[in-house]
């Protein structure tokens, strides 16, 4: 055995491996030591990424990853104190040739994407530029995947890994949400009644008026609002939007069917809808001053909007 050491190529060679076995052994300590703490670090990142993402949410309930893309880490549904879900929170995790990426989305329950944000970011180059192209998505519909404004050129690889993640957040949201609940339901209540007016008379901007009974009561009514205009160039098409009162005479809420908006879709669409939302709350005789105060809401929508304000005049004087 002596002699054996003696041999210049065969002592090397076990003194190589002795070190590697060691180096391996202090690696495989180091990283049993250091995984849990990473794990851990990501998780608490997540949690308070929830609450960012999803104001709303009280309670965060994790769901199976099972069916859905592999980029895929995340999946909660957020709910509000009284158990009714208030929207979706997505993470997903990433690579390309610059490094790493993990986002967070959460999503309300009409697929808009309330909040976006990076758990961790690792990437050569502009990752400000990177921040700045995910937030544009925020407002937007998550399967649309249409970003808001102008996307930070020059960070072409890392946005191509957001849309990446984003369209993976896009297929486990549609494995995923449940159908929202009937919204005439939150408004008026299970059980209500909807029955047209027939001492209505329906002009060209008001179609419909119809009258909300809830064990047999009236609770409520609705008007079927539409109206026409230009809303590119020479293109002219129609709106149409249900809005919905109770009893004291105020909105409890508006639909705008999107097969029944005829504009130009995606951003400009939520836009519309955010601004038709600003009346919620609101008497008729109130509308006037919103006109008027309606602040970066419609920014980029002047047409469609002009076209909503001819419905809500017509209403107002239908009303006075």
């Amino acid at each position: 055995m002596k002699k054996l050491f003696e041999k210049p190529l065969f002592h090397y060679t076990f003194v190589l491996t002795v070190v590697s076995i060691c180096c391996g052994l202090v690696i495989g300590g180091v990283n049993a030591v250091t995984a849990p703490i990473i794990a851990s670090n990501i998780e608490k990142a997540e949690n308070r990424a929830y609450q960012a993402v999803l104001p709303d949410g009280v309670s965060f309930d994790q769901q199976d990853l099972d069916g859905n893309p592999s980029s895929i880490t995340s999946i909660v549904i957020g709910k509000a104190a009284n158990d009714d879900i208030v929207g979706y929170i997505y993470v997903a995790y990433g690579t390309n040739k610059f490094g790493y990426m993990r986002i967070v989305i959460g999503v309300d329950t009409n697929g808009k994407i309330l909040g976006a944000d990076f758990i961790e970011i690792n990437q050569t180059y502009n990752v400000e530029g990177t921040r700045n192209n995910l937030s544009a998505y925020v407002g937007t519909q998550l399967s649309a995947l249409t970003p808001e404004g102008d996307l930070v050129s020059g960070v072409t690889g890392s946005l191509n890994t957001v849309k990446e993640l984003l369209a993976d957040m896009a297929a486990a949201h549609a494995n995923t949400a449940q159908e929202p609940m009937d919204p005439y339901d939150v408004w008026y209540g299970a059980g209500h009644s909807i029955q047209d007016d027939n001492d209505f008379t329906a002009s060209a901007n008001i179609l419909n008026r119809q009258i909300v009974t809830l064990d047999n009561q009236e609770v409520g009514y609705i008007y079927t609002l539409t109206a026409s205009g230009i809303y590119y160039e020479d293109s002219a098409a129609a709106i149409t939007i249900y809005m919905a009162f109770n009893s004291n005479d105020e909105v409890v809420g508006i639909l705008v069917p999107s097969d029944e908006y005829l504009h130009t879709k995606g951003i400009r669409y939520d836009k519309i809808v955010n601004y038709i939302n600003s009346f919620v709350g609101l008497t008729v005789p109130q509308f006037a001053a919103a006109f008027s105060d309606d602040g970066d809401l419609a920014s980029g929508v002047t047409n469609s909007k002009i076209v909503v304000d001819i419905m809500l005049n017509t209403l107002i004087e239908e009303v006075n």
